[in-house]
């Protein structure tokens, strides 16, 4: 710093006003420093800066899965955002970390991050209380509380739901399957409610054999898809708990020789950008990346500034984009329906 105060002919004061942006320093003076800055290639000691200043500018997300599409699309809106705000985004995957959450947890304290947001499918929320217990602000997807430094930013499952199920009942389907996820995770029970609830709403009753269980990925779509083809009175609708597992279905359907959506329609969730380019192109219940990245990043702000600190539910709105994968519910006989 005193190399940049010297070429630009400043005080050493003066070019860290300069870098902290701050309004005190004239707009000649500022360009003086930055100038400085370029041609000696300076770099701030931003572990320097996080001690005397309290804050790193840098945020920290929790992914579960790395082979899901969805989490690096919403990373780059959210890494968008949070650059337009001179922040860092630090990424971590609970999956594979050593020790799971807790220990990627430690790795945003270490690091200190001024918030993290904690993706879905991470069910267990035990190892996050460590970040508020140390007054870290917390976004959680799906988690349905809030608290001090915890919000909670909720998609509208059960509102994507209703319009799944409705669209295939103006197609004529009324024996529709149900690929949840993993059991045992938040998530996976909120969206086979979701299903459940827009079967009843729509008068349409849930048949025995039709709710199979995933995994969230391609093979566990495969593999679930293949046991409902195999039923006697197999559907004429499958509704995905993602858009990973529906893809999974499309790919069992293919291998089985049934026509998509001729002989079946198939619904994911998520709307990840594949969906536009498999055969048949997928319909999906799609979650704007965008609006939940800026929900995250609004919520780490308020968490910080706040009185008391303390948390609040944000709501992602979903819709669900016709394509290719339904279409008309094909003719039964009367002893089958």
């Amino acid at each position: 710093m005193r190399d940049v105060a010297r070429r630009a002919g400043v005080s050493v004061a003066t070019v860290s006003r300069a870098l902290d942006g701050s309004s005190t320093v004239a707009e000649e003076t500022a360009l003086l420093v930055q100038n400085a800055v370029e041609a000696l290639d300076f770099v701030p000691n931003i572990s320097a800066r996080t001690l005397k200043y309290g804050q790193s500018r840098a945020l920290g997300v929790i992914i579960p899965d790395l082979s899901n599409p969805f989490f690096f699309e919403f990373l780059r809106e959210f890494e968008a955002l949070a650059s337009a705000n001179e922040q860092v985004v630090l990424l971590a995957n609970a999956e594979t970390s050593t020790g799971g959450p807790r220990s990627s947890v430690r790795q945003m304290l270490m690091r200190l991050v001024d918030g993290v947001v904690v993706m879905p499918s991470i069910d267990e929320l035990e190892p996050y209380q460590l970040l508020t217990l140390r007054k870290v602000p917390t976004v959680a997807i799906d988690s349905r509380r809030v608290g001090p430094y915890f919000s909670d930013v909720s998609l509208m499952h059960e509102e994507g739901m209703i319009q799944a199920v409705g669209c295939l009942k103006e197609l004529g389907h009324r024996r529709i399957a149900f690929i949840a996820g993993s059991e045992g995770l938040f998530i996976s029970s909120i969206r086979l409610e979701a299903f459940r609830s827009a079967l009843r709403k729509h008068l349409i009753p849930e048949r025995a054999g039709y709710i199979r269980t995933g995994n969230y990925r391609v093979d566990g779509g495969d593999r679930e898809m293949r046991a409902l083809l195999e039923l006697r009175d197999r559907p004429t609708a499958v509704i995905a708990i993602n858009d990973m597992t529906a893809l999974g279905a499309l790919r069992a359907a293919r291998a089985a020789s049934v026509s998509v959506p001729g002989e079946v329609s198939v619904i994911g969730f998520d709307g990840i950008e594949l969906d536009e380019v498999v055969s048949p192109t997928l319909t999906t219940i799609s979650v704007s990346r965008a609006h939940m990245a800026k929900s995250c990043h609004t919520a780490l702000k308020e968490l910080q500034t706040a009185r008391h600190h303390e948390g609040r539910q944000f709501q992602v709105p979903v819709e669900l984009v016709r394509r290719q994968s339904t279409g008309p519910a094909r003719r039964l006989s009367k002893a089958v329906r």
